[in-house]
């Protein structure tokens, strides 16, 4: 419960991070690992058309973790997780389903982690032509194994209208 909390503070600030560039782990067009698996990305028509309208595309970011085991509390991150690693995968603006690579994964961090590894799974705007984010997301956070078993399902509708008035589906901007 205690992660919920922590993670309930973290999203926003993640959906609101900054693009990742080519250079970064698990851009593009990494080949998939052992930890790979698919999310089935949905949008609205009015998210599709207003990305596709402004050039904008889609960062899909899994981000891999694991519980510390006992000895391993001490080489937590600060959100008590070991990390295992992390992939951003750049997409056109379209219903896709989409690969997360897992070329990150760091199988060496896996003696650290009590119980299987896990992922959670964001989808931004890639500010490529918008400084903010211009999409608001439902978000996976589980085993990795469960995430493999069938596409991950993650939907996205704008943020804001075309007004620039916060969507009743969007969270409020902080």
């Amino acid at each position: 419960m205690k992660q919920m909390a922590a993670l309930s503070l973290v999203l926003p600030v993640l959906a609101c991070s900054p693009a990742p560039t080519a250079g970064d782990p698990g851009a593009e067009a990494a080949s998939p690992g052992p930890y790979a698996f698919d999310v089935q990305l949905t949008l609205t028509p009015r998210a599709a058309g207003k990305l596709v309208s402004t050039r904008e595309r889609i960062i899909v970011a899994g981000m891999f973790w694991g519980a510390p085991s006992g000895a391993a509390k001490p080489a937590a991150d600060e959100m008590g997780q070991i990390p295992l690693g992390e992939d951003f995968v750049e997409v056109a603006p379209e219903n896709a389903t989409v690969t997360v690579p897992a070329a990150s994964f760091d199988p060496a961090q896996l003696p650290k982690v009590e119980g299987a590894p896990q992922v959670l799974v964001n989808v931004y705007s890639a500010r490529k032509t918008h400084d903010d984010n211009l999409l608001s997301c439902g978000i996976y956070e589980g085993p990795v194994a469960m995430a493999q078993k069938q596409p991950v399902d993650i939907q996205c509708d704008l943020i804001y209208d075309e007004n620039g008035e916060p969507l009743p589906s969007a969270p409020s901007p902080t």
